[in-house]
């Protein structure tokens, strides 16, 4: 009984998102044909709902972490969120700029346990450090 309310939530939402789309693009119906029930891989693709979010870097807590706020009203919130220092394993996109990130690139990406939910989640490296010394030459 419990799937066939998810499965009816899923529809009416499908149904109400639908009636308000302008018209029926192809994206829109890419969207809607996808199974929101079932968690997905994640892919250059999926970073899409990555850019809602608001992020800011707060402070680097040491020489290979910073910490991050990141608010996102469609999926997640963290006030405080340790980010660490790696080289990028897969392609994707800046969450602070929106730039394209290559595999090979150095990247922060979120570390907790258990795993959040913006755990695909990448920023380039260089855009950090240049937004960390931005803010201390405002300290001035």
């Amino acid at each position: 009984m419990e799937a066939s309310a998810t499965t009816a939530k899923v529809a009416a939402w499908k149904s109400i998102v639908r009636s308000l789309a302008q018209s029926g693009s192809q994206s829109l119906e890419r969207l809607l044909s996808t199974d929101l029930t079932t968690p997905t891989g994640t892919s250059v693709s999926d970073d899409m709902h990555l850019r809602h979010a608001t992020v800011n870097i707060l402070e680097r807590a040491s020489q290979c972490t910073v910490i991050v706020s990141w608010h996102d009203p469609t999926r997640c919130s963290y006030s405080f969120q340790l980010w660490r220092r790696f080289d990028a394993t897969r392609p994707g996109i800046c969450s602070l700029s929106g730039i394209v990130i290559n595999t090979g690139d150095s990247i922060y990406k979120p570390i907790s346990k258990p795993r959040p939910i913006n755990a695909s989640a990448m920023m380039l490296a260089t855009e950090v450090e240049s937004r960390l010394a931005h803010e201390s030459l405002e300290d001035c």
